[in-house]
């Protein structure tokens, strides 16, 4: 008895459940790759991947902020070209395969290949998911959660500035209002990224810009009450000792965390000291690579909170190790970098239902107000939470006639 006809007659897969292309003989194979470009704003375009199969079945990842706006996307989407060719004429649920053949190799030229990596497993997954119709948490092993906290990062939508080029804070004000009025409870923004580079500083201009980054903060807590989470990235602008001193200045203000006052990676026993030496969370982590980037970090506990982002990390599966290592290591959460596009926060949606330490998960708020109608269904928060769809895949496809609209 064929392995198909005895799920039939066992009652165990009712036949309307399964897979049309476990139906014939032909085998699901990829065919093609598509990359989309939407125009998003002066911080970036989303660049959105799609492998397409001999089944009509299509798979979507997406691999935005890969590269500099100074460099521009040539070397991605060379990237992207020549990656596919590991996955070309190959079954998608090879995923291993793929990662065996193309992630180290990624690692070894940098940010932008990973980033081009990663949207290609990505869609591997969406792929698995559709052709199985399950999600892609089913494939990792199960949800452990119907719906994640978001926090709305308020930084990219907030723009306007003074004769001094520092961006106002009742703009802040403004926009963090507006985060409130769309249902998050937790807030983040990075007033620190108007510093001058402290070498090039005198001691009072360095004041100067603490003070104000401090006062926004101050601003922005009064302006959204106590009860709301409210998180700040320093974006590596200080310095050890200006960390500690700052963080103890905004002890008051109650923060969820305290966001890499310096570069984690580079000065791993520096952030050590200020995680140690500081009463908020520190969190960091975005633009590490793999694993192996983030071993020592985690080992040695440098952080509370890491931050991969599947974008940039190695995809959806290096995610999950990244998190079963903290995990392992104890008392460290995993809250993903994601100020991206839709299908990026897709993705992220499937692996944080499956992680046992995830905290909270980013959001670009504001950047268009057409952002969540790029996904059929169309992406939806409420209440500072996204529900993890039930839906195959990732749980969106690409709405065509929008994306066109707003193509590149």
């Amino acid at each position: 008895m064929k392995r198909r006809d005895f799920f039939r007659t066992s009652g165990l897969l009712p036949l309307a459940v399964i897979p049309e292309f476990t139906k014939t003989d032909i085998k699901l194979i990829i065919t093609a790759i598509q990359v989309h470009v939407v125009k998003v704003n002066a911080r970036g375009n989303w660049y959105f991947v799609e492998i397409k199969t001999n089944k009509g079945i299509s798979g979507l990842g997406e691999a935005s902020h890969g590269f500099t706006l100074k460099e521009g996307d040539a070397e991605l989407l060379a990237e992207i070209k020549l990656l596919f060719e590991l996955v070309k004429g190959e079954s998608p649920f090879a995923v291993e395969q793929f990662r065996q053949r193309g992630l180290q190799k990624s690692i070894a030229k940098g940010k932008t290949a990973v980033t081009a990596f990663s949207a290609i497993e990505q869609a591997l997954w969406d792929l698995n998911g559709k052709a199985l119709g399950v999600p892609v948490y089913n494939l990792l092993g199960g949800k452990l959660r119907d719906k994640l906290k978001v926090y709305a990062n308020i930084n990219r939508a907030t723009n306007e500035r003074d004769a001094n080029g520092r961006r106002l804070i009742p703009a802040f004000q403004k926009n963090a209002e507006e985060a409130l009025k769309s249902g998050f409870k937790a807030v983040k923004l990075a007033p620190f990224d108007d510093m001058k580079p402290l070498a090039n500083s005198s001691q009072k201009q360095i004041q100067d810009d603490i003070d104000y980054a401090v006062s926004c903060i101050e601003a922005v807590r009064k302006t959204i009450g106590k009860e709301i989470d409210l998180l700040i990235d320093v974006h590596s602008h200080l310095n050890k000792e200006l960390a500690i001193s700052t963080a103890k200045r905004l002890e008051s203000s109650n923060l969820y965390w305290f966001e890499e006052a310096i570069d984690p990676e580079k000065y791993p026993e520096e952030t050590k000291a200020i995680t140690d030496a500081i009463s908020q969370g520190s969190a960091g982590g975005e633009s590490i690579i793999g694993r192996e980037g983030f071993n020592r970090i985690i080992t040695e506990k440098t952080l509370d909170i890491i931050m991969p982002d599947v974008k940039h990390c190695g995809g959806i599966q290096e995610l999950r190790f990244i998190a079963s290592h903290a995990e392992t290591a104890g008392n460290i959460a995993i809250a993903p970098h994601n100020p991206s596009g839709p299908v990026s926060t897709a993705a992220s949606v499937q692996v944080c239902a499956t992680i046992p330490n995830f905290s909270i998960l980013e959001y670009a708020f504001g950047e268009v107000p057409w952002r969540a109608d790029l996904l059929s269904p169309a992406e939806r928060f409420e209440n500072g939470y996204i529900a993890v769809p039930d839906t195959p895949g990732l749980g969106h496809n690409l709405n065509y006639d929008l994306l066109k609209k707003y193509a590149v």
